[in-house]
């Protein structure tokens, strides 16, 4: 299976969401398909900021993004799926903070044990982002027992205008959550799934009921989200909650979604499941103040990691950023256990005075510069306000006739006096930094041509 697809992207599209995860997200649910085969469909979310953007003729800086996913078993393909799309940014130094591209693909497979695996080209700079994962397609279409599809787990559900990639049959589109992170604000689940077989005769009462429950890992029931008794369209029926599943009064964590579904006529039930994560943006979910080096990181998971990685690969060295990139779960959790105990100026003190500081600078910058999708701690000026500090003071100018609104950051203790000129291109509130006069920082000397 191939496709032709050029698809234009630009920031203000709803399909680019910002969601926390490694450089590619790689998710599947499996449904039934045509004359005894499966359906995978392959959920996929990818890093803007892993291409490289060329100025194109028109002046717009333009990413070349080639995509193919295969389906593998004893070393051959069973099927594959090509496609490419063209990415926009509008400015060569626009943060792309945390943003990612869905993206989904449809393969159809006999029953059986497969390998997926998922790649992503820069055509630009020829390099490779790939993952893989095991799967499993069910043999939905032999027999007749009660059955219930794999479950796509959607973060973004809307009405749609015109059918796309995305459109589902009944007349929306689902956009696909690949991490299963939920976060920065966006707490609602939407799941799709599919029943098979149910017990269907036009002249009886006929209903099934629908569960929507969360499980910890440990198999603990958590939260039940929504119970409800349906009608029967037929032998089969579509699963979707079109106003989401609610899980912002969860703690952070890894969960399971169970979809449970019972035949009322029948008397048969079953049930399907789905991982996920909550992530929750409050104080307590940094490693912070007075807690213990060890405090919690050795329950958190990989994406819990590295979403706390995040904000401190701005005090991180080189060798420290490539380290944690190549390390795993057990790495990770050392690396950043001693990356606080290197850092204590006072180690005979039970409080790490260097990580209060940091943590705090981070919890102001969350709160004062959030702009849009992007967090506060990911946009120009809370990068600066967490590695250096507070600074010394802040020279402010609205937007004028002529001008538009800039801010001069001064740090006059720091290698004998710097700025940082921070510039608001949109007029959209977001100041982004264009110019300064600390080492190894974007020197612009240029930048006032920028403020017409």
């Amino acid at each position: 299976m191939k496709r032709n697809l050029m698809l234009k992207l630009v920031l203000t599209l709803v399909f680019i969401v910002p969601l926390w995860g490694s450089e590619i997200d790689l998710d599947y649910a499996t449904f039934l398909g045509n004359e005894n085969l499966g359906v995978l469909e392959v959920y996929l979310n990818v890093s803007r900021d892993l291409f490289e953007f060329v100025e194109n003729d028109q002046g717009v800086y333009e990413s070349n993004i080639f995509f193919r996913v295969a389906l593998v078993k004893n070393d051959s393909i069973v099927a594959i799926d090509e496609w490419s799309i063209k990415d926009n940014k509008f400015s060569k130094d626009a943060d792309l903070g945390n943003q990612k591209i869905p993206e989904i693909s449809i393969l159809q497979a006999t029953p059986g044990d497969y390998t997926l695996a998922a790649y992503a080209f820069d055509l630009n700079t020829k390099e490779k982002f790939s993952k893989t994962r095991e799967v499993t397609i069910p043999d939905y279409a032999t027999g007749d027992d009660l059955m219930i599809s794999g479950i796509q787990m959607g973060i973004q559900m809307g009405k749609t205008e015109q059918k796309n990639k995305f459109s589902k049959y009944f007349g929306y589109d689902i956009l696909p959550n690949a991490s299963m992170i939920f976060t920065d604000g966006r707490f609602k689940i939407y799941p799709f799934s599919e029943v098979y077989n149910l017990k269907y005769d036009e002249s009886d009462d006929n209903t099934y009921e629908i569960k929507y429950s969360v499980y910890g890992t440990n198999g603990q029931l958590v939260k039940t989200l929504k119970e409800s008794l349906k009608p029967k369209p037929g032998e089969s029926a579509v699963e979707v909650v079109q106003q989401g599943l609610d899980v912002s009064d969860i703690g952070t964590g890894g969960y399971v979604l169970v979809v449970e579904v019972a035949d009322i006529q029948s008397q048969k039930t079953v049930s399907s499941q789905k991982r996920f994560y909550i992530i929750q943006q409050s104080e307590g979910d940094y490693l912070t103040a007075d807690e213990d080096y060890n405090a919690g990181i050795e329950e958190l998971s990989e994406e819990e990691l590295d979403k706390i990685w995040g904000p401190m690969t701005y005090l991180a060295s080189n060798l420290e950023k490539k380290q944690y990139k190549k390390s795993d779960l057990t790495g990770k959790r050392t690396l950043i256990q001693n990356f606080w105990k290197s850092r204590d100026p006072n180690p005979d003190t039970e409080a790490n005075e260097a990580k209060i500081l940091f943590y705090r600078r981070v919890r102001t910058a969350e709160q004062t510069y959030q702009s849009g999708f992007r967090k506060g701690w990911k946009s120009d000026r809370g990068r600066v306000l967490i590695k250096y500090g507070e600074p010394s003071e802040i020279e402010r100018h609205p937007s004028a006739i002529n001008t538009k609104p800039y801010e001069v950051w001064y740090y006059n203790e720091m290698e004998g006096g710097v700025q940082f000129i921070f510039l608001d291109k949109t007029g959209f509130g977001d100041m982004e930094l264009v110019h300064s006069t600390a080492r190894n920082e974007l020197q612009n000397h240029d930048w006032q041509r920028m403020l017409k």
